[in-house]
């Protein structure tokens, strides 16, 4: 058992092998066990790490560290501690979602990305979607000058205030009028001690302004500049986190198959809220855009029977390879459920082409066909 501490908690490995680094990573169910058969044929060729992700295995129970982005410093400390400056990852399930954010966060540490029955939905929105990395336009086409893009951005920034204070006054309770115009103060007593704010003044003008601002130089840069949506659209809390961690591994493997005794030995190690914690900020909209985002080659696998995470559906496919044929791979496993690399036999070729093959896009495999784009 190897094991380095990130931010005091323990954080479990194992690796075997000499070459070029490969990182395997886990899902929802289990832990870094499931990838034994992977590493065995790996080792031969390359130096294969399988890490225990906060709440999982043999890793730190810390409910505090079972955010994303606190499982994303894991894979980074990882990386960091153990001397690796670039990797090729594989990632599943919940492991496919850490790999792809810190891959858009971390794009020159990852030589290539393949994920497997990641959590790909479909938000509803993909026919009118922006595609993230390209430049909005925010003003004519004859005004290139930054300064007039940033005033811009502040007169909307005037106009979404504006709006959004008309449309508060408007919702004010019958006899606030009246009570606000008898005070002499900005805010009225209430009953428990505390005030009423003026909603005249509940929205920071200068907080609005500076905002714009740093929207305005965003976009002068090229960045992407949409809005995040807190509150987006969330099918995997209530398929995945809302549900026993006995239930979903029922879901994917009867009883009397050898996989689900494995499988079910790992559930005692794994704290029962990892995953209903890991799920509470999901947003399928942002995922996709963080893939679309990758500059690395990325191989996306996913079984087309898969009973907890349904596979993309043509608007997610389209949506994610759109202008980036030469740069993603994406392939639907016919009959295969959740845990490709535990029940379909191909899977390691897959893997092993994915890791040799210069161009991942002139991968081809028997009885396994790339999703196309209809052509009209």
């Amino acid at each position: 058992m190897s094991a380095i501490t990130v931010g005091g908690d323990l954080v479990h490995y194992e690796v075997l092998g000499r070459g070029r680094p490969v990182i395997l990573m886990h899902g929802w169910l289990g832990s870094w066990r499931y990838w034994i058969p992977a590493m065995r044929l790996l080792q031969l060729k390359y130096r294969v790490y399988a890490l225990d992700l906060f709440g999982f295995g043999d890793s730190g129970k810390n409910p505090e560290k079972y955010t994303i982005s606190h499982q994303v410093n894991l894979l980074d400390e990882f990386m960091r501690q153990l001397g690796i400056p670039k990797a090729a990852m594989i990632g599943h399930g919940l492991g496919a979602q850490i790999m792809a954010q810190f891959g858009s966060q971390n794009q020159e540490r990852v030589a290539r990305l393949l994920i497997t029955n990641a959590p790909l939905f479909d938000p509803g929105d993909l026919g009118s979607r922006p595609m993230p990395g390209r430049k909005v336009a925010l003003t004519r086409a004859d005004d290139t000058n930054p300064l007039a893009t940033t005033r811009k951005l502040i007169e909307q920034a005037e106009a979404e205030f504006n709006s959004s204070t008309a449309e508060t006054l408007k919702r004010r309770p019958a006899g606030l009028d009246e009570a606000l115009s008898a005070a002499s103060a900005p805010t009225v007593p209430s009953g428990s001690n505390q005030t009423i704010t003026d909603p005249a003044k509940m929205i920071d003008r200068e907080s609005l302004k500076q905002m714009a601002l740093a929207r305005g130089e965003a976009a002068v840069r090229g960045e992407d500049i949409r809005p995040s949506h807190a509150n987006g659209d969330n099918p995997l809390k209530d398929r995945i986190g809302s549900q026993s961690l006995d239930a979903l591994l029922a879901r994917c493997f009867r009883r009397n198959e050898p996989e689900y005794e494995k499988l079910h030995a790992d559930l005692g190690k794994m704290d029962d809220a990892v995953v209903r914690r890991i799920t509470l900020s999901f947003d399928s909209g942002k995922m996709l855009d963080t893939l679309r985002q990758l500059s690395m080659p990325t191989m996306i696998l996913h079984g087309t029977d898969d009973p907890l995470i349904e596979a993309p559906n043509d608007a997610v496919w389209n949506y994610l390879t759109l202008e980036r044929d030469d740069l993603v791979l994406p392939l639907p496993l016919p009959g295969v459920r959740h845990f490709p690399m535990l029940e379909y036999e191909p899977f390691m070729r897959l893997v092993n082409d994915f890791l040799e093959v210069p161009d991942i896009t002139k991968i081809e495999v028997k009885g396994i066909n790339r999703w196309r784009r209809r052509s009209r």
